[in-house]
């Protein structure tokens, strides 16, 4: 711990310390891609082959494990208020590196346990737990949770930035573990990644995590006085909510639903992403390098919804989000090569992602408070894993009975329909204390 003395204490710095803790913030949700999904797209065929398993089989074990991180992660989340920012992201690099490690040697571990194929299913779950309660959850929830802490009347700024930042790096993530296997083949890539998360990251953890302002004579949004921040702020917070009156509030199981189907969406399309592509005639580079574009859309979006979140209604940024996701789920039922839908997936799912990024970050404390912040992101990041667990099955299983993607776009589809509806009914819970 000695290292922390090595820099200055945040109240030193030359510049509000919220900008350092967004820059390093952000660069903790990019180390997470190897337990986020698109992180995990880049090595299915490739465990497929190893492992000998179907896509079905493939998905089953992620469902299954994504599932047991998702129930875990609500206590991450009383992890985080009390042991902190810092101590969190340590403890979630070192086990996301040691899963990352477990994975790449997945083929040995499965031969000492004999070929049949269920002791496999097992064995790929195990991995698959650790790398998304560490990776997707505890990781995401530490560094998403400690910038929104540090930020106050600029939240929305502050998010919209960590979501452009995050919109590219995420897409380049595909590119990026393609090229570590063809490298190093699958196994390598995995070894280096792990290096990566639970050495190399862990110590800039160390230096640079940080707290909540507070603890070291700081606010939120710098040296602005309390005064001028309740003259600024349009969304005051008057009543810090326990994480039990959140549970029954009906907005938050509103609100969480919207990011929670669209992780099932997006999750589902980006696991099997080269396979929707080839099922329409599409050839793996065109698949692969999809999410660039997208990336595009997405921080043009993220942009425009920074510069107005802080001055809008949270219903009305919901609206906008479900509106871009029900164009994105028919954008992959019609989806063809380089044709209207193609642009339709684009523009929509970019959008979408724009928002969605920022989404939680910026309705959680608004409604409920910083108080409990981190088991309320725990519970909401719950409901978002969950749905991330049934998209991959949802899609296998629509291909497997009908032969595409069909009933996966309209099931999507239908449940975001009656999101929207849901949505006219949402209030914000401080504007009724």
């Amino acid at each position: 711990m000695n290292l922390v003395k090595l820099l200055p204490s945040p109240k030193l710095w030359p510049f509000f310390y919220g900008w350092m803790i967004l820059f390093v913030g952000a660069i903790g949700l990019l180390v997470s891609a190897p337990g986020q999904t698109i992180g995990v797209s880049a090595f299915t065929d490739s465990l497929i082959q190893v492992l000998s398993l179907s896509r079905d089989e493939l998905s089953l074990a992620y469902m299954g494990g994504t599932m047991i991180s998702a129930v875990l992660l609500t206590k991450a989340g009383k992890f985080f208020d009390q042991y902190g920012a810092m101590r969190t992201a340590i403890f979630a690099c070192l086990g996301l590196g040691l899963a990352l490690c477990y994975l790449s040697r997945i083929d040995w571990i499965s031969s000492l346990l004999g070929p049949a194929r269920l002791r496999t299913m097992i064995v790929l779950l195990v991995g698959f737990v650790c790398i998304r309660f560490f990776g997707q959850g505890m990781l995401t929830l530490a560094c998403r949770t400690m910038i929104v802490n540090w930020f106050e009347v600029r939240r929305g700024l502050a998010v919209g930035l960590l979501g452009i930042a995050t919109s590219y790096g995420f897409s380049m993530a595909p590119v990026f573990f393609d090229s570590l296997i063809s490298d190093y083949d699958w196994s390598g890539a995995w070894l280096v990644l792990a290096l990566i998360v639970g050495l190399i990251f862990s110590i800039f953890v160390l230096l640079f995590f940080k707290d909540e302002p507070e603890k070291y004579g700081l606010i939120p949004d710098g040296f602005l006085s309390k005064k001028t921040n309740q003259k600024i702020n349009k969304f005051p917070v008057v009543k810090e909510f326990t994480l039990h009156e959140t549970r029954r509030n009906s907005s938050f199981w509103i609100l969480c639903g919207l990011p929670a189907m669209f992780g099932l969406y997006m999750t589902g399309f980006t696991f099997h992403v080269v396979s929707i592509f080839a099922e329409q005639g599409i050839e793996r580079s065109i698949a692969i390098h999809i999410f660039q574009p997208i990336a595009i859309v997405s921080i043009i979006s993220t942009i425009i919804c920074s510069l107005k979140s802080d001055h809008v209604k949270i219903k009305y940024l919901a609206f906008y989000f479900g509106i871009c996701f029900l164009f994105a789920t028919i954008g992959v039922r019609y989806l063809s090569a380089e044709g209207f839908f193609y642009w339709l997936l684009i523009v929509s799912y970019g959008a979408a992602t724009g928002i969605a990024t920022m989404f939680i970050s910026l309705f959680l404390p608004r409604f409920f408070g910083r108080q409990h912040l981190g088991s309320i992101t725990g519970q909401a990041m719950t409901l978002m894993v969950f749905g991330s667990a049934i998209g991959p099955i949802l899609f296998s299983q629509s291909l497997s009975l009908y032969g595409n993607y069909d009933l996966a776009s309209y099931f999507c589809g239908a449940v975001v329909c009656c999101l929207l509806g849901a949505l006219f009914f949402i209030t914000n819970p401080q504007t009724t204390n």
